[in-house]
């Protein structure tokens, strides 16, 4: 399984597409980050007198906004108010820890790249011919398939330690000599925000998307053995499955379908799934059934069917 895994690896290294998405990550990381300094704004007021304003204008919010709404407006109003009770500077522009947020972000953006070599792993075999040479070696079909699943997740993995290495290099570059403390309301505390937890936190919740994401499109390619159509079903699912679970959210059925779950990040910090009564446990076990479904479909596709032509 090795011996398969390391000769996929070096097949996906060998395409010009890996280095250019590659490249890709790393020219949105830079430009990101220079766009930012560039525009970096650093306040030369006393920040005491800027929470003192900021304390006015969201009293005035909160008097305007009178719904569940304003509990954005009462937790920076709180923030505020500690800042000036404890003498607790906030960030004077862009620190190495709001940068570091934008990380997080960008694995959307790594999710896309890897959804492109799960959808293609498998296909382009065939579009090229080579899945007759690949079939006359000794191992089996399963574990053909399955060093070419490991080989697209070991990319992902490999593409978010690149993700956050650079964004973390970059920012201390860039950001360093920015002082300050972020501050953000638990639970009604007032308490320091803890830039690594919030980042494992965060990163482990979006784990749902990209591994569903994987598979679909792994799925797709196996049984269609068309790239374009995986890619393309794949990040229109993505990208619209939010709009299409809120059209059909009022049915029952709604919690049952996988793109309802595959947004973890809606239970961070306490948080709460966009439909009633459904739970983080209720979440991962459907995302479980739909992933054990999607490599049953694969696995029997490509071991079952005719793939010598």
């Amino acid at each position: 399984m090795l011996k398969l895994i390391q000769n996929e690896w070096m097949k996906l290294w060998h395409q010009k597409a890996t280095w250019v998405m590659l490249g890709i990550l790393a020219v949105i990381i830079i430009g990101a980050a220079g766009l930012n300094k560039y525009y970096d704004e650093v306040d030369s007021r006393d920040w005491r007198i800027v929470e003192q304003e900021n304390v006015e204008m969201y009293q005035g919010m909160l008097a305007e906004e009178q719904n569940a709404s304003n509990t954005y407006w009462q937790n920076e109003l709180t923030i505020s108010e500690y800042r000036l009770a404890q003498d607790v500077a906030p960030p004077n522009g862009m620190t190495v820890a709001s940068f570091m947020n934008f990380s997080v972000q960008l694995i959307s953006i790594v999710t896309l790249f890897t959804v492109i070599v799960a959808a293609s792993i498998v296909s382009s075999e065939f579009s090229t011919g080579t899945i007759k040479m690949l079939l006359t070696r000794p191992a089996s079909r399963a574990k053909i398939l399955t060093s070419k699943l490991l080989t697209t997740f070991i990319y992902g993995l490999f593409m978010i330690a690149v993700n956050f290495a650079l964004t973390w290099v970059i920012a201390l570059i860039l950001f360093n000599g920015n002082t300050g403390t972020l501050l953000e309301v638990v639970n009604g505390q007032v308490q320091e925000v803890n830039v690594l937890n919030n980042l494992i936190e965060l990163s482990s919740l979006s784990a749902g998307n990209f591994i569903m994401s994987v598979l679909f499109a792994f799925l797709l390619g196996s049984v269609f053995r068309s790239s374009a159509l995986a890619i393309g079903l794949t990040m229109f699912l993505s990208f619209m499955g939010g709009v299409i679970i809120m059209f059909i959210s009022r049915y029952a059925f709604a919690k049952y379908i996988w793109l309802t779950h595959t947004d973890l990040t809606q239970y961070a910090r306490d948080g709460h799934h966009m439909i009633d009564g459904v739970t983080m446990p209720f979440s991962i076990s459907v995302l479980i059934v739909y992933a054990v479904v999607f490599l049953a479909i694969s696995y029997l596709s490509f071991t079952k069917r005719d793939v010598t032509a």
